[in-house]
């Protein structure tokens, strides 16, 4: 079997998360894959200081031949094939990694099993990016308010409400950089607002920057007399205190960049792990769990009435797959309860939402 290691990532501070593997339906499901490409050296680094012979093109055909001498069966060579002229290959194999075990894939491992990973994993980003939107519209509205409201038009450029001017210097040149693509763009407020009076103003320049800029200076605001009312303020639109607040708006940024990109979210290493409420800090972990209950606490705190709706979509996503473990995400068994998921009612309501 060709060993593909630039794509088998493993946290090196978790490598005994594998020590036993949750079984599936068919295989073994590993709850600690990461994707990483590695050099062996430092010199391999260096542009232009040797030659690496790089692996052949393979056609869709090749590729599907490769899928079953990994190990992976294919009842129908035909629908792998269309499988594959859909998915990248290599997209696809982040996916069985979770049925890889000491560099084996594990018997019995059907290509519809992985199938069911990645279409699980596919709409449970729909379902981040849905969820997310909300809170960073808010979380640019209040910042924008609250900072111009104590500071003036122009605070988000003030060094001195913020605690390190060298990051907060770097992050202007960002924002310069996305109002001058704007402009470029021929937005009518940045040009308006650029034309009339030179630059935008915090409640013009939230809708330009990215969630990470924004994110960030919400960040880099000073824990002093001076701007912790303002911090709090902001904080205070969510129902958080702002240092629980900061993280979580770190934690989902990351989380809406991957979704952005098509990333794989399902068994993955989050680096960025968010802080968690006394109430749930048994559920702390590097996994994705974390993220949905991020996702509850905002939602119940700002927009009470609307995650019932929201928890009930989660349930229906995760019901039309009910073969794919959720271990690998660090879900307990406990997990409806938690979030506040009802059960589906029946089998042909999971599966009429799978066919929309």
């Amino acid at each position: 079997m060709v060993k593909d290691s630039s794509q088998r990532a493993m946290d090196s501070g978790h490598k005994n998360e594998d020590a036993v593997a949750p079984k599936t339906a068919k295989g073994i499901v590993k709850d600690n894959s990461s994707q990483r490409a590695s050099l062996g050296n430092d010199d391999a680094n260096q542009a232009g200081s040797f030659f690496v012979e790089m692996k052949p093109f393979l056609s869709v055909d090749q590729q599907v031949r490769h899928l079953v001498e990994t190990g992976i069966e294919c009842p129908d060579l035909n629908e792998a094939k269309e499988l594959l002229e859909d998915i990248n290959y290599y997209r696809l194999r982040a996916y069985w990694m979770t049925f890889e075990h000491n560099g084996q894939i594990a018997k019995a491992t059907e290509l519809s099993s992985i199938v069911d990973i990645y279409r699980l994993d596919a709409a449970l980003r729909q379902w981040l990016w849905a969820a997310i939107q909300p809170i960073e519209i808010k979380i640019r509205t209040s910042f924008a308010y609250f900072l111009s409201r104590d500071y003036g038009p122009l605070a988000y450029r003030d060094s001195l409400l913020f605690a390190d001017s060298s990051r907060h210097g770097g992050l202007l040149s960002s924002i310069d950089q996305e109002i001058a693509r704007a402009k470029k763009n021929q937005e009518p407020c940045v040009c308006h607002n650029l034309e009339k009076y030179g630059d935008l103003p915090c409640w013009a320049v939230v809708e330009v920057m990215t969630m990470g800029q924004v994110s960030s200076l919400i960040g880099l605001l000073r824990d002093d007399s001076r701007t912790a009312p303002t911090a709090k303020a902001i904080a205070g639109a969510f129902g958080q205190r702002p240092p629980i607040l900061k993280s979580w708006l770190m934690h989902l940024c990351a989380v809406r960049n991957l979704c952005a990109h098509q990333g794989r979210f399902y068994n993955r290493v989050m680096r960025i792990r968010p802080k968690m409420l006394r109430k749930d800090i048994r559920w702390a972990s590097n996994k994705e769990f974390p993220t949905f209950i991020v996702i509850k606490r905002l939602f119940e705190q700002t927009w009470p009435d609307r995650w019932n709706d929201m928890a009930i979509e989660l349930g229906h996503i995760i019901d039309a797959y009910p073969n794919v473990s959720l271990a690998p995400m660090g879900f307990p068994d406990c997990w409806r309860e938690v979030l506040g998921v009802p059960k589906a009612e029946n089998r042909s309501e999971a599966d009429a939402w799978a066919e929309q």
